[in-house]
């Protein structure tokens, strides 16, 4: 079934006879634009989709200019934070694989009590994909290579799964350039890896549609590729999967209600014939990630953010556009971004009104549609769930309750950031108004009538208005990853660590300074490292703190010391005491937990100060390749 054929107006069938040939004339300019777009759409297939891939990868490509698709010299945003760290799980995977390791857990870093992966964004399926430019180029090259080939690959994916649901060319188009471009994609792709390489989601929804709604070829075909593509998603990003399972759910429940009496027997044999591979391949693949997820070593004791976490959507938030469009006013663009903790990489919610627009008119003049009913609920939904658990308008938190309350509390689902379900929402609308578009381009030609231009026009200039006010505000800042990196560990001196040694590194690393997981990528993870940036358990929850060591004072004063002035300067802490005790403690903190080396780089807050701390408990360093190194310290 093809979703247009139910969007016909009967009124549009009925053919009234022209008594003024003049006025024909007249009727038929304000229909230029219709047949344009008519003649664009029934361009061959083939060249159709070839044609939008070419653009798809082009538009892609001005993201993070003036790096190239698997540049190593280039890292957006900083090289620290998520940046390093999703980078260091990219390389880990196959580093782990050559040494024999476990994938899902590592003491690599936060030695000695190790990071349960499977509960961090480690995305092994794309560490496998990229592991020979890993393993070559390093893993910054394949980071940077993947957030590249999220924006076309996940437009390409929503582009091929629009034409087959709508069957126009310029439809699926016109919904694969909003979801592939969206202002989700362009905000998390300036930190998220895990969130931005969406290609999927569309892949799956179409695999259930098929299954549950269609039933035209062989359920065990596409229960075969909907367990493979759900076990895929996983190994991307289980929140993304658990955000899709959600909605798709919601669609089921909703199609049940509407369609309750053509529930049959037969159809109900069609499902049950692709639960099988649907749910076993998953069963079988995802078997022990799961397990490692849930009560693996070191698994999360709760929930990784609370609920009532900041990481939510305003209500506001779907018309003030933020710092990630390029045309929008910057005050207002301050306003929009402060609506999810002033948080940009989390923020994806804006859609604009002159979208809005559109979508609202095209779900009233196609409202007989069914398709169209379903998408208006499913997209209300995702929307209404992105908001969290109490609503929140124009950054002042109400006391209504939203049904994330309720969904944000049950087992498997507590992870989730309500934030991040906007994907759904774009997609939705994406959806939407790829159906109108086929509507006009596939479906019966209109009646001509002169008051029709105006409608026209307003529907141009709506369109134009829509395009220009989701542009974003591209290249993303790119930085040298080589800064954050001494030379010392590019060079032979770096054999000076010996193989297997547990490091303590200057800056500490912890979020968002984690420049010492780059420098042990960077040396191949010869060595481990105290600290670092991860979920880790708590006897509360989770942390992104490492848990401090014995003696604690150690690394309270070494996370406060590293801090840039300008944050140390407003941080509400008080400066810790640098007594006396400080040169003992260190030294019991190198015995206590078989540190083989320090590596001290003079960056942060006050860094002379902390050398001199260190020299006093370890005597004078070896000065080599911009840092200072102590070896067996414990000895001095």
């Amino acid at each position: 079934m093809n979703p247009t054929d139910e969007a016909r107006n009967p009124a549009d069938d009925k053919v009234g006879k022209v008594a003024d040939p003049g006025r024909e004339g007249r009727a038929r300019a304000g229909l230029d634009v219709v047949r344009v777009l008519r003649r664009i759409d029934r361009i061959g297939r083939a060249r159709f989709a070839v044609g939008a891939i070419i653009l798809f990868f082009f538009l892609g490509t001005f993201a993070y200019l003036p790096a190239w698709p698997g540049d190593p010299s280039r890292i957006v945003s900083c090289a620290c934070g998520d940046s390093v760290q999703q980078s260091w799980f990219l390389g880990w995977l196959p580093w782990a694989l050559l040494h024999g390791h476990n994938l899902f857990f590592t003491n690599w870093f936060d030695f000695p009590s190790g990071v349960n992966l499977a509960t961090n964004t480690e995305m092994p399926l794309l560490g496998l994909i990229t592991a020979p430019l890993s393993l070559t180029a390093g893993p910054i090259a394949s980071y940077g290579l993947l957030l590249w080939l999220a924006f076309p690959l996940s437009a390409v994916s929503a582009f091929f799964v629009l034409r087959r649901w709508t069957g126009s060319n310029l439809g699926a188009f016109f919904g694969a350039l909003l979801y592939g471009f969206s202002p989700y994609m362009v905000n998390q792709g300036l930190v998220h890896l895990n969130l931005v390489f969406v290609p999927l989601p569309p892949l799956i929804l179409m695999a259930l549609i098929e299954i549950v709604v269609v039933q035209r070829s062989s359920p065990f075909s596409w229960g075969v590729l909907a367990g493979v593509l759900i076990s895929a998603q996983y190994l991307i990003s289980p929140e993304v999967l658990a955000t899709v399972l959600v909605m798709s759910a919601i669609a089921l429940i909703v199609l049940a209600a509407a369609r309750f009496r053509s529930i049959n027997r037969a159809r109900v044999d069609h499902v049950l014939h692709a639960l099988a591979p649907g749910i076993g391949i998953p069963l079988v693949v995802l078997a022990y990630p799961i397990y490692f997820l849930l009560v693996g070593r070191s698994h999360l004791n709760g929930p990784a953010f609370p609920l009532n976490s900041p990481y939510r959507a305003d209500l506001l938030g779907m018309v003030v556009p933020t710092l990630g469009e390029l045309f929008a006013p910057h005050h207002l663009a301050e306003i929009g971004t402060s609506y999810v903790d002033r948080d940009l990489g989390e923020n994806g919610s804006y859609l604009g009104i002159p979208l809005l627009v559109l979508t609202v008119a095209s779900i009233v003049r196609y409202w007989r549609n069914p398709w169209i009913r379903l998408l208006s609920v499913l997209a209300a939904s995702a929307f209404v769930l992105s908001l969290g658990p109490r609503l929140v308008v124009a950054n002042h938190l109400t006391q209504i309750a939203l049904p994330f309350d309720i969904l944000g509390r049950l087992p498997l689902l507590d992870n989730i950031l309500p934030a991040r379900i906007s994907l759904y929402a774009t997609f939705f609308v994406a959806v939407i108004i790829s159906l109108a578009v086929a509507s006009v381009t596939r479906g019966p030609r209109p009646r001509p009538a002169r008051r029709q231009l105006p409608i026209h026009v307003a529907v141009a200039v709506l369109a134009v208005a829509a395009l220009l006010s989701l542009v974003p505000a591209w290249p993303y800042p790119t930085v040298d990853p080589n800064s954050a990196v001494p030379s010392f560990f590019r060079t032979p001196a770096s054999s000076e660590i010996p193989d297997g040694a547990v490091v303590l590194a200057f800056p500490f690393p912890t979020y968002p300074w984690n420049q010492a997981m780059l420098w042990q990528a960077v040396d191949k993870w010869r060595w481990k490292i105290i600290g670092g940036y991860a979920l880790i358990p708590t006897p509360s929850g989770s942390s992104e703190l490492p848990p401090a060591l014995q003696p604690p004072a150690v690394q309270e004063f070494l996370d406060y010391w590293d801090v840039p002035r300008g944050i140390a300067d407003s941080v509400s802490r008080k400066r810790l005491p640098a007594n006396s005790k400080l040169v003992s403690d260190l030294r019991d903190y190198v015995r206590r937990n078989d540190i083989t080396a320090v590596i001290f780089e003079p960056a942060g807050r006050d860094a002379a100060f902390v050398l001199s701390r260190f020299e006093r408990a370890f005597g004078r360093p070896h000065k080599i390749g911009g840092v200072e190194i102590w070896t067996a310290p414990d000895r001095r």
